[in-house]
């Protein structure tokens, strides 16, 4: 362990637990480096991603990264958020169609967040804590009797700054406790520099919104499509 090697590591463990309740290590930097070096290191077998956008904390002079898409809805809590829009956009695009008459159309534009908190032992967790989907959606409705279809396109974009601001401390596997003020200590320093993460997806949306005298007769039929890179 980077952090004073020759302690016993259970005492060790314990002094960088109660090290996060501070704003700052008290380490030397040289040290508090070495400690990120080795998270670096020892992760790239198991967490390659996370590994990595540790390294460009260090190294990166503070440029953005783009998240690949397909890793990061690889997560259900990613997913989830994704379907929480969704849905909120399928219930306003029900209560514009009720409103239209025969012959009708209309649009609805308007965005949604979701706000997302990573599993612990997750590698998104070592990524990004807690993250923002925003989803932004374009949509034409058109009456034709019972029925009006519904199209269009939403554009999700994901982000959050990687700058160890925010909590106490994580704990990382083989080095235990590590104090969110760490990272905060080695960007004063000049040895880090803190950055935003981000990836965007697109999709699209066809369905039908039927109409029923009662509540639960009216229907609404919805597809939604993933937009494939170079498509859209």
């Amino acid at each position: 362990m980077p952090l004073s090697s020759t302690l016993d590591p259970t005492t060790e463990t314990t002094r960088m637990f109660l090290r996060g309740l501070r704003r700052r290590t008290g380490r030397p930097v040289p040290e508090l480096v070495a400690l990120f070096r080795s998270i670096v290191e020892g992760g790239r077998d198991f967490h390659p991603i996370a590994s990595d956008f540790l390294e460009h904390f260090m190294d990166g002079a503070g440029a953005s990264r783009t998240m690949s898409q397909r890793w990061l809805r690889s997560f259900k809590v990613i997913k989830k958020a994704e379907r929480k829009n969704q849905r909120r956009f399928e219930r306003q695009l029900a209560r514009s169609a009720r409103q239209l008459r025969e012959g009708e159309s209309s649009w609805l534009h308007d965005y949604w967040d979701a706000r997302i908190n990573a599993f612990i032992g997750t590698e998104l967790f070592y990524v990004s804590r807690m993250s923002l989907l925003r989803s932004q959606g374009s949509f034409v409705l058109t009456r034709d009797g019972p029925v009006v279809s519904v199209s269009g396109t939403v554009r999700h974009r994901w982000f959050d700054p990687y700058d160890w601001d925010r909590g106490r401390w994580v704990y990382i596997p083989r080095h235990g406790f590590v104090p969110i003020a760490v990272g905060r200590d080695l960007v004063e320093a000049d040895q880090a520099r803190n950055f935003l993460m981000e990836s965007r997806h697109v999709q699209t949306l066809e369905g039908r919104c039927r109409d029923g005298r009662r509540p639960w007769q009216r229907k609404g039929e919805f597809v939604w499509s993933l937009v494939r890179a170079g498509e859209g």
